[in-house]
């Protein structure tokens, strides 16, 4: 006899009784009929064990022993007929099963079709190769990810595969098909119940109610008393599996062949340790066989932390059995989980104490309004309204991709009110919407972004895999919202579901007491898919403020103002409604086609160009002529924009600037540049984006630009302002200014002719603020020397970030650090200058001048006034070389 077969659940039921057993015939049938079943169950937990050798022993032995810790949790409590018996028992077999690759019977290629393997695949290879990934990348897959996203997937999907496999079959050598339940009338009877408990170990103990039956009638063949109670069944095997933690899920020698990682370590580790629990005055009492040493502290952690999962289930169920007044399981929790050091005392330690340090945060209202508030974005009050059409805009995007809809799709309505609450604003989309799961669990959780994880993969199968990318990705910006009021009303419902789904979220004093979610009235329902999040004011200084945040003026901005400057480049439509005015103020993208002069207006704000002079519009709007899209070699967009910027020396004409925006909205400034780029964001506060175009395409972008500015009849030093741009984005200056001589102002030709024309063996270069401070302070005219050079000083800064403490020099070398300075500043294209027109390399002759630095000095007289020699020191004195 087996020692499943020595369990009193099996005794009372299916194993032979005493005499007179009137159901003889029925209870041999299934006992027969089950040890068949396990008979092949067993082959197929064999299998598990190839692809996921880390975790502790899933095979027969696992579910053998879920027979005697049934018994134990059950005790005496709870009566099963034989039916039931056979039912749970077909659980047990099949529960884990869908661990092993061999549980499709199509193997990998069928596993491989499976949505959460193709979308963790997808998330993997944006891991390694940091980019979107194309079908092609599965094409010459590598063996690592490939083999990550088998074991990851066939965990995720072992219940849900777990399900199917009483009803499943497999093609034998002859091209039959070969069942677990040999049967057909048992496995049409009970192959559905069967799988759907089996999955009922991967939900949640609320879940069990919803999806499972109350009562299945007995077979015609069988007593009619011979029912099935799937949600007891499904109680039992949950419970049983939890707290089956013992060394026969862990042995010694396995644990030593198959050489498991640190992690998995930790669980085969506490495992091999415990003894079997027992079971006294209702709770199970865990005893280890020997002490957890110093070296083995987080081994003992993980069992405390298993033993609370255990408690927690025990709990549970204890309580939805009361709750549908079923008959309790004999175990409702478990003993001395509660005090880590009274747990000690039975699974004992040598050496050390547990003291429970794990960092945990006692006050989460605190930790939310300071790091989702102004601790983390500062001042900036358009933050929240960033962060709910940033949060609308992912939906939407994910809804497009998910049901493959156009680009157009997808509103986002933004209204301005207000009622008995005060003033608010109100941000609508109609995108995926969130299930109760999600609005419960990654959208209050801080810190958890739904985007990207397995809850993702299960509710949006094949979203990621699709290419979708969100632009929140540290689930703390909804909670920027509590920086505008504490009063919040938060209405979702997914696509699919019909109207009387929709859930209601109410935060009525911030995060400081925990919200309310109901089920919508009548007139709260949401007709599409989609969420729509109201905040209320705290006061109307907050509400009033928004529309003077500007930075260029003082004035008040329109609410189509300021939306269009938070987010410029979105795709998605947004509409605005506000005192019964309804307005598309945005189009999806349509940045890239709207008149030039239009996006510069967005980016500024209709009301700072309504504040620029006549000359100022006339020269805004030539320029904007020269704006140009720029794509990549792949026809993805990058930027749209026009190169401009004024000189310091005199009133600037145009106080504006232009806009790296992520995911459609607006972080960095450019200075120089007046349009957008795309950019890329890597700081949860999302202020700070860095172009993502190419150096070919800035170079030859900003080429272009220099050729078509000096079709403009500009100022010769506002020439020289934009060749500094061009030069730093690598780009070739044209005829543009680029120098200053004491002859006037040349262009790169004009320059390398005046060098040869000159033809002098040493030359000296300046910048331009050292000969303005010097003529500012001689009341007489200065007689510079004619082998005096002299520009504009250092790299102009483009990237903007608006940040003390951080600044980024962009566009980056792409080359040799030490390259950096001559290649991106027109100082070096004056001595690019000089290595062309002496056909000498830059670093031959800069190997035989002085060139001034941090730790060497040199000067040089650079003129005369007033017959008196003028002194020039921190200067570069260019040699040429000799032959």
């Amino acid at each position: 006899m087996m020692e499943f077969q020595q369990s009193s659940i099996w005794q009372k039921t299916l194993a032979r009784q005493m005499e007179p057993d009137y159901f003889i015939k029925q209870r041999e049938f299934l006992r027969v009929e089950f040890e068949n079943f396990r008979d092949k169950a067993k082959l197929l937990a064999s299998e598990i064990a190839r692809v996921l050798p880390e975790f502790t022993v899933h095979d027969i032995s696992h579910i053998d022993a879920l027979w005697e810790t049934a018994q134990l949790v059950v005790k005496e409590n709870v009566e099963l007929n034989p039916a039931e018996a056979f039912v749970l028992g077909g659980a047990f077999l099949i529960h884990d099963l869908g661990m092993a690759l061999a549980s499709f019977p199509k193997g990998i290629k069928e596993l491989k079709e499976e949505s959460v393997w193709i979308d963790t695949a997808t998330s993997l290879l944006k891991k390694k190769l940091g980019r979107t990934i194309l079908k092609s990348d599965f094409v010459n897959l590598d063996k690592e990810t490939e083999m990550e996203a088998t074991e990851y997937t066939l965990r995720i999907l072992h219940g849900k595969q777990a399900g199917k496999l009483a009803k499943i079959s497999w093609k034998d050598s002859k091209g039959d098909d070969i069942f677990l339940i040999d049967n057909i009338e048992l496995r049409e009877a009970y192959g559905n119940v069967i799988g759907l408990i089996a999955y009922s170990h991967w939900w949640g103990v609320n879940e069990l109610e919803e999806k499972l039956q109350n009562t299945l009638g007995a077979l015609s063949m069988f007593p009619s008393e011979w029912t099935i109670d799937p949600i007891k069944l499904a109680c039992i095997l949950r419970i049983a599996d939890a707290t089956q933690i013992d060394d026969r899920r862990a042995p010694t020698f396995l644990r030593t062949l198959r050489k498991v990682s640190k992690e998995s370590d930790l669980h085969w580790n506490f495992q091999q340790k415990m003894y079997q629990p027992r079971l006294e005055r209702d709770r199970l009492v865990y005893t280890s066989k020997s002490p957890f040493t110093i070296s083995e502290v987080n081994s003992w952690w993980t069992c405390f932390d298993t033993l609370k999962m255990i408690d927690n289930e025990l709990k549970e169920v204890d309580s939805l059995l009361a709750n549908t007044n079923r008959d309790r399981l004999g175990a409702i929790g478990v003993a001395s989980v509660e005090d880590p050091k009274r747990l000690s005392k039975l699974i004992t330690v040598d050496g050390w104490q547990p003291v429970d340090t794990k960092i945990k945060v006692s006050n989460v209202a605190k930790l939310v309004r300071s790091l989702g508030g102004e601790q983390l974005y500062g001042q900036n009050g358009t933050v929240p309204l960033r962060e709910l059409i940033q949060n609308a805009s992912d939906a939407i995007r994910a809804r497009r991709i998910f049901e493959n809809e156009d680009d157009l799709f997808g509103d986002i309505i933004i209204r301005v009110g207000k009622d008995t609450h005060g003033q608010y604003i109100e941000v609508e989309d109609n995108g995926l919407g969130m299930s109760s799961k999600v609005l419960t669990g990654p959208f209050l959780d801080f810190g958890q972004s739904f985007w990207g994880t397995a809850l993702m993969h299960d509710e949006v199968p094949g979203l990621e895999s699709k290419g979708f990318t969100s632009t929140g990705k540290y689930g703390i910006g909804f909670y920027s919202v509590f920086m505008w009021g504490k009063r919040v009303k938060v209405s979702s419902k997914r696509f699919e579901k019909g109207r009387d789904s929709t859930l209601i979220l109410e935060f009525n004093d911030g995060v400081s007491i925990r919200p309310i979610l109901r089920k919508a009235n009548e007139d709260e329902v949401i007709k599409d898919g989609g969420t729509r999040i109201r905040v209320w004011f705290s006061n109307n200084k907050i509400f009033e403020d928004l529309l003077q945040l500007n930075q260029y003026h003082k004035n008040k901005m329109t609410y189509a103002e300021l939306v269009g400057t938070v987010c410029p480049s979105i795709d998605c439509n947004i509409i605005l409604e506000t005192k019964g005015n309804v307005k598309t103020i945005i189009k999806a993208n349509d940045w890239i086609s709207i008149k030039p002069l239009n996006l510069l207006k967005r980016i500024i704000g209709m009301s700072c160009y309504n504040g620029l002079g006549k000359l100022e519009q006339k020269l805004l709007l030539n320029l904007s002529k020269h704006m140009s899209v720029i794509k990549e070699d792949d026809g993805t967009i990058v930027g749209r924009l026009l190169v401009f910027k004024e000189g310091f020396d005199k009133k600037r004409m145009l106080n504006i600037e232009g806009a790296v925006t992520v995911g459609g909205f607006r972080t960095s400034g450019l200075t120089g540049l007046l349009g957008i780029l795309i950019g890329r964001c890597d700081r949860a506060s999302r202020d700070i984006g860095i172009p993502i175009i190419s150096y070919k395409k800035l170079k030859e972008w900003s080429s272009n630009q220099a050729v078509l500015l000096s079709k403009l009849a500009l100022d010769e030093n506002i020439e020289m302002e934009c060749a500094s741009i061009v030069r730093c984005c690598g780009g070739n200056t044209s005829v543009l200014k680029v120098a200053y001589h004491k002859s006037g102002m040349l262009n790169y030709d004009m320059l390398k002719e005046l060098i040869c024309k000159i033809s002098k063996d040493s030359y000296i270069i300046t910048s331009e603020a050292a000969v303005y401070i010097q003529d500012s302070n001689k009341s007489c005219k200065i007689d510079y020397s004619e082998n005096l050079f002299w520009s504009n000083s250092g790299c102009p800064g483009i990237l903007q970030t608006h940040s003390t403490n951080c600044h980024i020099m962009w566009p980056d070398t792409y080359g040799k650090p030490e390259d950096w300075y001559l290649d991106r500043t027109l100082q070096g294209l004056i001595i690019d200058a000089f290595s062309e027109s002496w056909g000498n390399s830059k670093d031959k002759i800069l190997g035989c001048s002085d060139i001034s630095s941090d730790k060497k000095n040199y000067e040089a007289i650079v003129g005369y006034a007033d017959g008196e020699p003028v002194v020039f020191d921190n200067i570069d004195i260019i040699k040429k070389p000799k032959r």
